[in-house]
């Protein structure tokens, strides 16, 4: 009787939003759901400078439909096959505090991508603070829409 009391208890409890919990799994959000980075619905997925971009980025397409971000940040690319990249999807998380980096590792059209993800925990969860390629050297933090 009890292992069903207690098989019964996993599958009632509510479920979380995926930003609010592990710091990777906000990233995972964004790898399950490519282009969902530049949807105005997932602006409460980042803080900070990431937002502020984002921010920029939207208020100049708005005034003149000038593009400031011509890829898809989370792979690095303007291209991508998405299961090559579902496939080979690695994380690596390191907490310090209230401040996470999350490593994407994959593999896109058979060449192996790096992407960093700064985070920031605040009161809805881990937020997106900022996104960088060592590779193609870019952050979020530092581009411009001007």
């Amino acid at each position: 009787m009890l292992k069903c009391l207690v098989l019964v208890s996993v599958f009632v409890l509510p479920a979380a939003p995926v930003f609010a919990g592990d710091a990777s799994l906000a990233v995972q959000y964004f790898y399950d759901n490519l282009g969902a980075e530049s949807g105005l619905e997932n602006r409460d997925r980042f803080a900070g400078p990431a937002l502020e971009f984002l921010n920029a980025a939207d208020a100049a397409w708005n005034r003149d439909e000038t593009l400031c971000l011509g890829f898809g940040f989370p792979v690095d690319a303007q291209d991508f096959d998405d299961a090559e990249i579902a496939r080979t999807l690695k994380l690596d998380e390191t907490v310090d505090g209230d401040t996470a980096r999350v490593v994407a590792r994959f593999n896109n059209f058979g060449e192996p991508s790096e992407v960093e993800w700064t985070l920031e925990q605040t009161t809805a969860g881990w937020q997106v603070s900022d996104v960088a390629s060592t590779a193609n050297d870019w952050r979020l933090s530092t581009l411009s829409c001007e």
